[in-house]
């Protein structure tokens, strides 16, 4: 049920809504995606239960979804998205099923080696590559099994780590020399941990070898992660629409360092900057009760300040104004896309700033 407080766009799709497991082979890479794929269907919708994980937690996230449901007739865009490093493939599962009620094929990935059961210290320097592939990966294949994905009109969703990874996949390369600059004038701060491994990386996803793939029109990054691994120079050949949504006290994906950056510096004629005063890092993710039981686990996901259902809200109102407007040509859900916050009721706008450049 809507919250009272909740923006226009919060309320549910017209839409049902199904959901299947893929599982997607890049043999060329020797790697197996899961993606857990929510979709337009001719079924009626039930409520049903995500099995899932935060940290070493199993959490039960309830959602509404008919599973392994007939896909709807028609063709709809494809939103790709990539979780936190670590993460899950339900880590925003409301927001996936919420943007299949509104008409889209949304395909969360479980990235090998960047899972709670499956990261290693390897991993966060690896997946720098093999994330943004799996996305790019994942665009052709989700369309082979589910017929009423319409590749040709993808979006690219992802928190974190894949907020930095949606960004690459859309064609903004890794940068050396702008990481290394950063470095030296931070004392090698936060994402230097890669400056190391940084000319092998660059080799296969920098900016003068990765291209912009045609297929991608638009991208919507939560609180995301390693701007200095893109810098300045690659982001000002970052055309695509983008919107970035944040918490102005983030303390791991900075705000300062990263959000704020890959808006000021993206080359995006449509970009977005949703900012939510006193919000860490968590305010879009889920966070499941069971957490409360394993102290490290709670701290994954909680939020000190913020009502993280009232954060969703926003998340799913914000994600479907941005990609019905730039995937469904919807002029109607992109008026939302103002800064005078239009359909929000009075009180309901503090703590929510948006930015936009046009």
């Amino acid at each position: 049920m809507k919250r009272p407080d909740a923006p226009p766009l919060a309320a549910r799709g017209g839409a049902a809504v199904g959901v299947k497991t893929l599982q997607l082979t890049d043999s060329s890479r020797q790697r197996t995606i899961t993606a857990e794929v929510w979709y337009p269907a001719t079924e009626t919708e039930q409520s049903l239960i995500y099995q899932a994980q935060v940290g070493q937690t199993p959490v039960r996230i309830a959602g509404r979804a008919s599973r392994d449901a007939a896909p709807a007739g028609g063709s709809f865009p494809l939103i790709v998205a990539s979780h936190g490093q670590p993460g899950t493939r339900f880590q925003f599962a409301y927001l996936n099923e919420h943007l299949a009620s509104w008409g889209f094929v949304v395909a969360s990935l479980d990235h090998p080696g960047s899972t709670y059961q499956t990261l290693t210290q390897q991993n966060y320097i690896s997946s720098i590559v093999d994330r943004p592939l799996d996305l790019l990966f994942a665009i052709g294949e989700v369309a082979k099994q589910i017929p009423s994905a319409d590749a040709t009109k993808v979006g690219l969703l992802g928190y974190s780590y894949g907020g930095y990874s949606v960004i690459n996949a859309a064609g903004a390369g890794l940068d050396g020399q702008a990481l290394s600059e950063y470095c030296r004038a931070t004392s090698n701060e936060g994402p230097c941990f890669a400056l190391p491994f940084f000319v092998q990386l660059e080799a296969q996803r920098g900016m003068n070898v990765i291209k912009p793939d045609p297929r991608i029109k638009a991208v919507f990054a939560m609180a995301p992660y390693g701007q200095p691994w893109i810098g300045a120079k690659s982001l000002a050949n970052f055309k695509l629409p983008l919107f970035v949504a944040v918490g102005e006290a983030d303390d791991v994906a900075t705000y300062r360092r990263d959000a704020l950056e890959y808006f000021r510096q993206a080359g995006s004629p449509n970009k977005y900057l949703l900012t939510l005063t006193a919000a860490q890092h968590n305010p879009f993710v889920e966070c499941p009760p069971e957490v409360r039981s394993r102290e490290d686990d709670f701290w994954r996901c909680w939020e000190p300040v913020w009502d993280q259902e009232r954060a969703h809200d926003l998340a799913r109102h914000f994600a479907t104004a941005f990609f019905a407007q730039f995937l469904q040509n919807n002029s109607e859900a992109g008026r939302y896309l103002n800064p005078s916050l239009p359909g929000f009721k009075p009180r309901t706008t503090v703590g929510v700033r948006l930015e936009a450049s046009k």
